[in-house]
């Protein structure tokens, strides 16, 4: 009997500790989540909430627990905003670059609608564009708008710059359509031309929204200002670019 109790005895104690492995795991399992609190918290906060946790002193010259878990948190939080800022910052120039090309494949559309529908005179209308031509707007369109094919999540200034140049450049492609269905059903057409000078005014003014906040997303990057607008934007009831010089203005981004 003397046996099974000895025996019990040392599986209950045991079971009582758990493995080093496994407590190391835990620990990096709560640092993790702390260290994603702390991203959207100030650290100050999520110390309070660490030392909240005992009231309890350590014994003298004992290492205190909560002090040495809150500056791993702070070391790991330190880390995680470093990476994220980098990231971000290649988004923005990435964007930015890439923006700038969408511009210039985009002005042979903008110009040949124009000449059709003049942006900021809703009353003409001008002469029609070919069917050829009208393809080819439709292809610019399709090959800039596939960039946002692939969703890249980013800092949220970054994301809405990104939404709102998809979301125009999907109005500026509906535009197109409009325009080339006005080609193929005269009966139609007149009503065709205005819903294309609609979208078209539309997308202009959703880049417009999308281009000033690129602009404020490179200051804040420490890119300075950056103008990335279509043609035609104030005509169509969109904001224009600052005056500032290019690269002017940089807040930071370290």
């Amino acid at each position: 009997m003397a046996k099974r109790s000895v025996k019990k005895a040392r599986q209950q104690g045991a079971s009582a500790e758990p493995p080093p492995r496994q407590e190391a795991s835990r620990r990096q399992f709560w640092i993790g989540v702390v260290v994603a609190a702390a991203i959207l918290i100030p650290l100050g906060t999520v110390g309070v909430v660490i030392a909240s946790g005992s009231d309890d002193p350590p014994p003298a010259g004992a290492t205190d627990p909560d002090a040495e878990f809150q500056a791993e948190v702070e070391s790991e939080a330190a880390k995680l905003r470093e990476i994220t800022q980098v990231r971000d910052k290649e988004q923005v120039a990435e964007l930015t670059e890439r923006m700038r090309g969408t511009v210039e494949a985009l002005a042979p559309v903008l110009d040949g609608m124009g000449r059709t529908l003049p942006p900021g005179e809703d009353e003409k209308v001008g002469p029609l564009a070919d069917a050829a031509d009208v393809d080819q707007w439709r292809k610019a369109v399709r090959t800039e708008d596939e960039f946002f094919a692939d969703s890249v999540s980013g800092e949220t200034g970054t994301n809405v710059a990104r939404g709102g140049f998809a979301t125009s450049l999907d109005a500026l492609g509906e535009a197109v359509e409009s325009y080339r269905l006005a080609l193929a059903q005269p009966a139609a057409q007149d009503a065709l031309l205005e819903q294309a000078r609609r979208q078209r005014d539309l997308a202009v003014r959703s880049w417009s929204v999308a281009a000033t906040q690129l602009d404020a997303i490179n200051i804040a990057t420490g890119y300075g200002h950056q103008h990335v607008y279509l043609g035609g934007t104030e005509a169509a009831g969109g904001f224009g670019a600052d005056p500032a010089p290019e690269g002017s203005g940089a807040e930071g981004g370290e």
